[in-house]
């Protein structure tokens, strides 16, 4: 405790403050003081709110500024995601305008795209009811504006006009009032522009058109590195496209031919060099000998690649095999067909089938004289031959006849692949054919001790084939099914009736076919690997396939390793052409 006189009145200070006032004059120092005292407390609590208001704002600015990064690097992350393979001007600016409602507040946000054929694509994205004239107030502001920055007029017949969102209501009286155009650059040429439309007067400020002006640009960057990265990756595809000896074009969706090589061209004829080659270019070049939109549309359809084994063009051989073309995501995008010459093996396929005709036919003369000989031998038409003597010219005489069977089939491939096997059709009840032709391979049935079942309709009608081949086609089949089969094995053979066809079945519980073999099965002597021990020469599957689909037919099959296998074909009821050349 203190005392102090001040102008003769006398205070009295203690640890907190004064607590005593002695006189009539400090009271009124007293109340002076008191005074200054309050507004001492009032100046600081003005400061103290100043700072708080103005920490506010910064930190109101500082979550704004963070808003509008998060906002970039979202925008950017998925422009980025969208246009990665292509870079569309179109589907950046839909991004970008489907978007801004996070950070501006608008009644319409509308882009345009500067399409190459010389059309200007504008679409409108409403965010509120509004008349039509405000639209068109829209479009003819970013009209002006693109008047400014590109040296161009634009015709109201070269702009597609399309507007989403809220619908227009004619009874919406409101102007646009407020607006800002951001243009977007890719590789330093102007594509394309967004505009900011609003009811509101004075809706938009420098800062506004800033963030928008700041997404379009990073996008406009972002577009053009991927559209240069693009260009340089397809160059080198290009390049190597350009060296391969074999015709590549791949079709994408709409019907567009995303990829025509050199080689392709050389193979169509068709001259362009550096201009755009359409689809309707190949039809035309492939017209009445290859039907390319409908295996297009096949191969895309059944989403599985196709093999055409032979196409000739201008004097030229070519396998074409068709595949589709997936994403990353699996997704089909399209279609690669690929040309390749086999004129070459054409020739040497002909050149071996002549061979092995010629040489078929000289081995079979003495191959027949054997035959006859070593039947005079094991029936004992030369004399008693002794048990060891007998067993040994028996294995001779099998030897000879799988020689002879050999030389038969080469002789029938020879014949088809030469053009001078013909059909002959003769109208047929199949099912009565059948079973009169049975006998011929039931004793392998009754050898092997396997069970055979014949399940047909109780009526068919007649059909014209050529009885003859159809049976050689049975036949085999059949004989396959016993060969392949252990003894006590089940055999069984259907015929069924369709709206259009015969359908005959073979069906057996064998030894079936790998699955990594399954596509090699019709090929000329094709054995799978299961089968190696039996005896067989690999050719008769292949003269099967070839007698049925000459015949107008189909044929396919269905096997699991182990279970069995059934084999199908297809007679058609209108029957089989006559003379039609296996």
């Amino acid at each position: 405790m203190c005392a102090v006189t001040i102008a003769g009145a006398v205070f009295l200070f203690g640890d907190s403050g004064p607590v005593v006032i002695v006189g009539v004059l400090g009271l009124a120092v007293l109340s002076a003081l008191t005074l200054w005292l309050l507004r001492q407390n009032d100046a600081q609590i003005d400061r103290i709110l100043a700072a708080h208001k103005e920490m506010a704002s910064t930190l109101q600015s500082r979550d704004a500024r963070l808003n509008q990064k998060a906002y970039q690097s979202a925008i950017s992350k998925e422009i980025s995601d969208r246009i990665s393979s292509s870079p569309d001007v179109s589907e950046t600016l839909e991004i970008i305008a489907g978007s801004l409602g996070a950070i501006l507040d608008y009644s319409a946000v509308s882009y345009m795209v500067l399409e190459k054929n010389g059309t200007i694509l504008f679409k409108c994205h409403l965010e509120i009811a509004v008349n039509a004239a405000f639209m068109e107030s829209v479009k003819r502001a970013m009209l002006d504006a693109l008047k400014l920055v590109h040296d161009a007029s634009f015709k109201e017949e070269d702009i597609k006009t399309a507007h989403f969102g809220a619908m227009l209501d004619e009874s919406a009286k409101e102007p646009m009032r407020s607006f800002f155009n951001v243009p977007m650059l890719v590789d330093g040429a102007l594509v394309g522009m967004v505009n900011v439309a609003s009811v509101k007067p004075d809706a938009y400020g420098e800062a506004d058109a800033g963030i928008l002006y700041g997404v379009v640009a990073q996008a406009g960057v972002m577009t053009t590195k991927i559209k240069h990265l693009i260009a340089e990756e397809t160059n080198k595809v290009n390049a190597m496209l350009a060296s391969i000896s074999e015709g590549l074009i791949m079709i994408g969706h709409e019907e567009k031919v995303v990829i025509v090589n050199k080689r392709a061209k050389e193979i169509l004829d068709i001259v362009k060099q550096d201009g755009e080659v359409l689809l309707l270019d190949v039809i035309q070049a492939l017209y009445g000998k290859f039907d390319f939109r409908g295996f297009a549309d096949q191969v895309l359809q059944s989403n599985k690649m196709e093999i055409f084994p032979e196409l000739l063009l201008q004097k030229t051989f070519f396998k074409v095999i068709a595949t589709p073309v997936r994403d990353r995501t699996g997704h089909t995008i399209g279609v690669v067909f690929v040309f390749s010459d086999i004129t070459k093996e054409k020739e040497v396929d002909k050149m071996k089938s002549e061979f092995i005709s010629i040489t078929s036919h000289q081995l079979r003369t003495p191959l027949s004289s054997m035959k006859w000989f070593l039947e005079m031998l094991v029936n004992g038409d030369l004399g008693a031959m002794t048990e060891k003597q007998a067993s040994v010219v028996l294995d001779i005489y099998n030897s000879n006849e799988r020689i002879i069977m050999l030389v038969n089939d080469l002789l029938d491939v020879s014949r088809m692949e030469s053009g001078k096997v013909v059909l002959e059709p003769t109208p047929t009840n199949l099912a009565d054919f059948i079973k009169s032709m049975l006998p011929e391979v039931n004793q392998n049935f009754v050898k092997r001790k396997q069970t055979f079942e014949f399940v047909k309709p109780d009526t068919l009608p007649r059909i014209a084939i050529d009885p003859k081949l159809i049976w050689q086609a049975l036949a085999n089949l059949l004989t396959n099914a016993s060969k392949y089969t252990p003894e006590g094995g089940k055999i069984k053979l259907r015929l069924a009736l369709d709206a259009k066809n015969i359908l005959i079945e073979v069906s057996d519980n064998g030894f079936g076919i790998p699955e990594f073999q399954k596509n090699r099965i019709f090929e000329k002597f094709f054995r799978a690997d299961n089968t190696a021990k039996q005896e067989g020469t690999g050719l008769g599957l292949y003269i099967v396939k070839e007698i049925i689909e000459a015949s107008g037919g189909i044929i396919w099959f269905e096997s699991m390793e182990g279970k069995g296998t059934t084999f199908s074909f297809t007679l058609p009821l209108e029957g089989s052409k006559p003379n039609k050349i296996v």
